[in-house]
């Protein structure tokens, strides 16, 4: 991989999700894409009304809440709330659009590779590619997983995203992690979930509010 000087162009990445809850394997990719990839920082961006899966248990205001906490201590990374201050789902062409305009960067988009590969049900998904690169998060041995529609875009090396203003993908494979959303959930639920899971701040946080408790969810707000 090509050397990054320190006066060279760069990236903003966009690390979109429900973050419900945020967890140290999220923390753990944001940190090797910065160390990997042309990127002058992340900014987080939580789902307020995600409209491509069912409702997150967690509501709006304690999804951010969390995610504040987790990323406090590191100045690589920001949180965009543009998702709450806009009325109904939370398209990320309509994110996009707003981040777009609002910093000069070009705009990479941070997807697992699950996500990635539902691409094409989203709202208007077409417009993601003029607004903004993908870069595409895979766990070891998922590389084949790869839809052929995308091939075509694929740069070899991150520094090629550069090149042109959006519309280029790169895949980047990242250490297989421990974590999930959907199993700490359920741990939480049942009152076993392994606290290394989860950045500081967040398992005090998750107690004081009574978060994923069974037979407790938040309504979204």
């Amino acid at each position: 991989m090509t050397g990054i000087s320190a006066g060279s162009a760069r990236l903003l990445g966009v690390f979109g999700g429900t973050f419900d809850p945020v967890h140290c394997g999220h923390v753990a990719v944001a940190d090797a894409l910065m160390r990997a990839l042309p990127l002058s920082r992340i900014i987080f961006v939580p789902a307020a009304r995600p409209p491509h899966r069912p409702a997150p248990t967690a509501c709006a205001r304690d999804r951010l809440a969390m995610l504040r906490l987790a990323l406090a201590s590191d100045r690589r990374f920001a949180i965009d709330e543009t998702e709450y201050e806009r009325e109904g789902p939370s398209y990320m062409v309509d994110t996009l659009a707003v981040l777009r305009a609002r910093h000069k960067e070009p705009l990479a988009l941070i997807l697992g590779m699950d996500a990635f590969v539902s691409l094409p049900a989203w709202h208007r998904w077409r417009r993601i590619l003029g607004l903004a690169h993908v870069v595409i998060v895979s766990r070891p041995g998922l590389e084949g997983a790869l839809p052929e529609w995308i091939r075509p875009r694929l740069v070899e090396t991150p520094e090629a995203l550069l090149e042109t203003g959006s519309g280029r993908a790169f895949l980047f494979t990242a250490s297989a992690r421990p974590e999930s959303a959907t199993a700490l959930r359920q741990a939480l639920a049942d009152g076993t979930a392994p606290v290394a899971w989860l950045p500081d701040g967040v398992p005090d946080y998750i107690e004081a509010h009574g978060l994923y408790r069974r037979a407790s969810r938040n309504d979204e707000s």
